[in-house]
C-alpha cells in the first residue's frame, strides 16, 4: 500500500498548489482536511498518530495573532499606516517601498497570512485612489510579507513550528535572521520596479485619505 499513499500525498499537494479540485466546492484547508482524513482511512497514519501530529501550541498562537490582526483592523491602524505611507511617499517607487517596508515589518511582527488578509483591500483603495496600477503593489506587499516573515518566531507558521521545537529565543532567532529579511527587502522592491517599469515614472498626485473608521 505504500505506493497508494505516496500517490495519494502526491494528489493532495497538486490539489494545494492549484487550489481546488474540479467539479467540488473545495478551498486549500478543504483538501488538505479530506487528504488527511483520507490518510487515516487507508492506513498510513492511525488516529492517535494523526492526533499528535497536531501542534495544538502553535495552532492557538496563531488563532491569538488572527485575533491581533482583526482587532487592529477594526482599531483603524492598517488605515493610518496606509495614510503615513502617502504622506511619506512622493514617487511610485518610494510607495512601493513603503508599502514594501510596512508589510516586511509588520509580517514579522503580527504573521503574515493575517497582514496579508488586512493589508490588501487598503493597498488596492490606495493604488485607485492615486490613479496607479494595483498590481506591482500588491506583489510588493505578498512578497514583502513572506520576505519579512522570515525574521522572527511569530512572522509565519513554520517559524512557529521551529521556535516551539527548539526553543530558540526570540531575539536571537531576530538577530540572526533580520538581516537576511532586510536584504529580501530590498531584492523585492528591485525586482518589481524591473519588471514593472512603465508604473514607476512620475510623481504621485496629492491626496487625502479618510480618517479610518473605528467600531461603535
Amino acid at each position: 500500500m505504500t505506493w497508494v499513499y505516496v500517490v495519494l500525498i502526491v494528489l493532495i499537494y497538486v490539489g494545494i498548489a492549484v487550489g481546488r479540485v474540479p467539479w467540488l466546492r473545495m478551498n486549500r484547508a478543504g483538501i488538505a482536511l479530506v487528504g488527511a482524513a483520507a490518510l487515516v482511512v487507508l492506513g498510513a497514519l492511525t488516529e492517535e498518530q494523526a492526533i499528535h501530529a497536531i501542534d495544538m501550541e502553535t495552532l492557538l498562537l496563531l488563532g491569538a495573532m488572527m485575533v491581533i490582526n482583526v482587532n487592529l483592523r477594526l482599531s483603524g491602524f492598517f488605515g493610518g499606516v496606509a495614510a503615513f505611507t502617502v504622506r511619506w511617499a512622493r514617487t511610485p517607487k518610494l510607495l512601493l517601498a513603503g508599502i514594501i517596508v510596512a508589510s516586511g515589518v509588520l509580517s514579522a511582527v503580527f504573521l503574515n497570512d493575517p497582514v496579508c488578509l488586512m493589508f490588501t483591500p487598503v493597498v488596492v483603495e490606495l493604488a485607485l485612489r492615486l490613479k496607479r496600477d494595483p498590481i506591482p503593489y500588491l506583489v510588493g506587499l505578498g512578497a514583502a510579507a513572506n520576505v519579512g516573515s522570515v525574521a522572527t518566531l511569530t512572522g509565519n507558521p513554520q517559524n512557529i513550528v521551529i521556535g516551539q521545537a527548539s526553543g530558540i529565543p526570540y531575539v536571537t532567532f531576530l538577530a540572526y535572521l533580520g538581516p537576511v529579511a532586510l536584504v529580501g527587502l530590498a531584492i523585492c522592491w528591485g525586482v518589481i520596479v524591473l519588471a514593472y517599469p512603465s508604473e514607476f515614472r512620475g510623481r504621485l498626485p496629492d491626496i487625502s485619505l479618510p480618517a479610518p473608521v473605528r467600531p461603535s
